[in-house]
């Protein structure tokens, strides 16, 4: 199958679980769709995000360590909305690796209190700098003070119940 011919067709989420399934059913071709989620035309990479988000919720162990630097680099240099949300999305399904990018720790707390941010984007940094204090407590401070003292007002309902979730899940409750 030419999956990148097939990603640069219009797609729909039941065009993209059927090309998961068609993955899940050929695991040889899944390093053919992941690394076209560095495919030079955005829709393609786009869409290739899309479904390997589908194979990270099912297969998150086949994800390793260069696939979530790849990832976290290419969520920091992307301009297009839908290709960050993907990366974000696979790289909280996936477990995360030994080092993590300091610039990457960063543009989390940066897309998570960004007014500019989508919500989806502001929600899966809090969970993915939730993940990362569990693994490295000295950010649990720093996160929960964030969010205990941001102006949340003025952020969406979205925002504000992850933000709920997180500042219960950080303070034990």
């Amino acid at each position: 199958m030419d999956y990148r011919e097939h990603l640069r067709q219009p797609l729909s989420k039941r065009f993209v679980d059927v090309l998961a399934v068609e993955i899940f059913l050929n695991p040889a071709d899944f390093d053919i769709v992941y690394q076209l989620i560095f495919d030079e035309n955005e829709k393609v990479a786009w869409r290739a995000a899309w479904a390997c988000q589908k194979i990270s919720e099912k297969y998150p162990e086949w994800f390793f360590d260069q696939h979530f630097e790849e990832l976290s680099a290419l969520s920091i240099t992307t301009s297009h909305g839908g290709l960050l949300r993907g990366c974000l999305s696979i790289i909280n399904n996936i477990a995360l690796p030994e080092c993590l990018s300091v610039a990457f720790i960063n543009a989390c707390f940066d897309w998570m209190i960004s007014a500019k941010s989508p919500i989806a984007v502001q929600a899966l940094s809090m969970k993915i700098l939730l993940r990362i204090c569990h693994k490295e407590p000295e950010f649990k401070q720093e996160l929960s003070v964030i969010l205990e003292n941001i102006d949340f007002e003025n952020y969406s309902a979205g925002f504000k119940s992850v933000r709920k979730n997180i500042l219960k899940a950080l303070n034990g409750k």
